[in-house]
């Protein structure tokens, strides 16, 4: 019995790996810092860290496939100018042990993390990873 325990105990911890600790940025040739995250649990997807972004922004094919609800159009102001975009929620974000629930996101071009995500952490930017703390 207490292998049994101990083999399905194994089989959680590698099936459903801790995501804690700091999350690495992967940097690119444009230099933007991406880092990976976690949607519903199990979808994952490189995002760009967007300090300057309320809402954080998936792709269409993101939402398609997370089955996010559009709930109407919301008015961004950008470097470029003023754009309408799609928004939703998606039940959750996970990043580097930090997780947050019922996230706004705006549906769009590129994927950027925004403070939808982040505006209610301390978040730590270093060279090669960022930390959220509560």
């Amino acid at each position: 019995m207490e292998l049994v325990l101990l083999v399905l105990l194994m089989a959680l911890v590698i099936h459903f790996p801790r995501k804690s600790g700091p999350a690495i940025i992967k940097r690119e040739n444009d230099d933007l810092p991406r880092i990976k995250a976690t949607f519903n649990d199990d979808y994952q997807q490189e995002m760009i860290l967007d300090t300057g972004a309320t809402l954080t922004s998936i792709t269409k094919k993101m939402a398609d496939e997370l089955k996010v609800e559009r709930m109407g159009k919301v008015r961004i102001i950008t470097g470029g100018g003023v754009v309408v975009r799609d928004f939703g929620t998606v039940d959750s974000i996970e990043v580097g042990g930090a997780k947050v629930e019922n996230v706004e996101v705006t549906i769009g071009d590129v994927p950027l993390l925004g403070q939808s995500f982040f505006g209610n952490h301390e978040v730590i930017i270093k060279r090669d990873v960022v930390e959220f703390r509560e």
